[in-house]
């Protein structure tokens, strides 16, 4: 058993999960409500949290596929909008702390995948 492969692909799974974790939403009987706009949006921060964490702490062991896939999963998450009669609705957008948790996850996996790059270069030399 590889472990190098299983803890990487546990890894991206669950950070395809937390990156998706923003655009959940509960139901009730009058609508439907995100969870960020419930009491349950500090399990979304706090999930969104333990990703950056693990990100900063782990090595290398995601490829660069996975790293690119991710980071425009973060990137993008924070802008999805819907349309409705007053015209398109941004729904993480004004969530500020669940989109700078988001872009922060970005920008770490973007500089791994700089990184492992540079790294990769410098090791053929």
């Amino acid at each position: 058993m590889n472990t190098k492969n299983s803890t990487s692909g546990l890894l991206f799974g669950l950070a395809i999960f937390v990156g998706l974790m923003p655009l959940t939403f509960t139901f009730s009987t009058e609508n439907t409500q995100l969870l960020l706009d419930t009491s349950f949006k500090y399990a979304v921060w706090a999930g969104q949290t333990c990703i950056l964490i693990l990100l900063l702490l782990t090595k290398h062991n995601l490829s660069k596929n996975q790293l690119i896939a991710l980071a425009v999963l973060y990137l993008v998450v924070p802008f999805t909008f819907i349309f409705n009669e007053s015209g398109a609705y941004f729904l993480i957008l004004n969530k500020y702390t669940s989109s700078i948790l988001s872009w922060a996850v970005a920008s770490v996996l973007i500089g791994k995948l700089l990184f492992l790059q540079k790294l990769k270069e410098h090791s053929n030399l």
